[in-house]
């Protein structure tokens, strides 16, 4: 297998620019390690441990199956104060060796010099390129930028990949990262090509046979087409790319309502209701976050074996490349 030497890979430690996205309720610790385990760099979310000792266990048992990399999300909320809470997690992610923290939503310039102080990097995930430019003026170490095709929430503005990183790449100096509709070597060389130093990857690692969710989920992803994404929860200035199931369509009914609250849709949205959909393997209820390139993705297979034929196909589509420019 070839080999692609980034910054990123330089920064982060790891052997190919490929990192995992925060993925809620579905970036568990197995998965993690697997994908660090081959070359990549995996990660799991606070989220999904409210408890701080199941959080420290946790991140115990994953340093425990690998030294390589490891990363922890923490999304917070813009415009709300979660106090101590953060303090808390990161003093856990430092004492743990956790390689590197992922933020997104609130600007993280309050919590740069605690990530710092325990000798990891930091990560911020935003939806434009402004954004992306006022990171870096925070301190963190790398930014990820990501498209209207990425599961979860995009900018409000959708504006596509291929714009919204190369006007990144323009006005960051420090190395810029691709999400949204990267699944394969062909984007991973498209990003790499823009001036990008690498690329995170959600919607594909949801299909690595160590992914948590059902098998039932899994499927969905492989049967359906880049025309079954949805955008809900405009109504509460929310917006989320989901899988075109009920769950959206009730939610999008329930959006038509004058005044519709987050409280009004929490029955259906709940990420407990996703979680438990995840646990029964029944796609039809829960907000099931999948990107466009599910239109892609044809298969399950592990991570490694999905790192290994993303980096393969790159390296061919960077020898193309080489070829027909003379």
């Amino acid at each position: 297998m070839g080999s692609i030497k980034t910054r990123m890979t330089e920064i982060l430690g790891i052997e190919y620019p490929i990192m995992c996205g925060g993925m809620q309720n579905a970036a568990n610790p197995e998965l993690a390690v697997a994908i660090s385990e081959a070359g990549g760099l995996g990660i799991t979310n606070i989220s999904m441990y409210p408890d701080f000792d199941d959080f420290r266990k946790a991140l115990k048992w994953m340093r425990a199956q690998t030294d390589k990399p490891l990363a922890v999300n923490i999304s917070m909320i813009p415009n709300v104060d979660m106090g101590d809470k953060i303090t808390k997690y990161i003093n856990i992610c430092g004492e743990e060796g956790i390689n590197v923290i992922e933020t997104s939503g609130k600007d993280p310039v309050d919590i740069v010099p605690l990530i710092h102080s325990f000798g990891m990097k930091v990560i911020h995930k935003v939806p434009m390129a402004k954004h992306a430019l006022k990171a870096q003026k925070s301190g963190v170490d790398l930014v990820t930028v990501v498209g209207s095709e990425a599961a979860g929430h995009p900018s409000p503005d959708l504006i596509g990949t291929f714009v919204v990183a190369n006007k990144a790449v323009e006005l960051c100096d420090i190395p810029v990262l691709v999400g949204g509709g990267v699944c394969n070597g062909r984007s991973l060389a498209s990003a790499l090509a823009m001036g990008a130093e690498g690329v995170v990857i959600g919607t594909r690692f949801l299909t690595a046979s160590e992914c948590s969710i059902s098998n039932n989920h899994k499927q969905w992803i492989v049967e359906h087409t880049e025309k079954d994404t949805i955008l809900c929860q405009k109504a509460i200035r929310n917006m989320i790319r989901t899988a075109h199931n009920q769950a959206a369509d009730e939610c999008l009914e329930m959006e038509k309502k004058p005044g519709v609250t987050l409280q009004d849709l929490m029955p259906i949205i709940a990420g407990a209701v996703g979680k438990e959909a995840y646990a029964s393997g029944d796609t039809s209820k829960g907000m099931f976050a999948v990107g466009q390139d599910i239109g892609l993705i044809d298969d399950v297979k592990p991570a490694a074996e999905i790192i290994k034929e993303m980096v393969e196909e790159a390296c061919a589509s960077i020898d193309r490349l080489s070829n027909i420019v003379k």
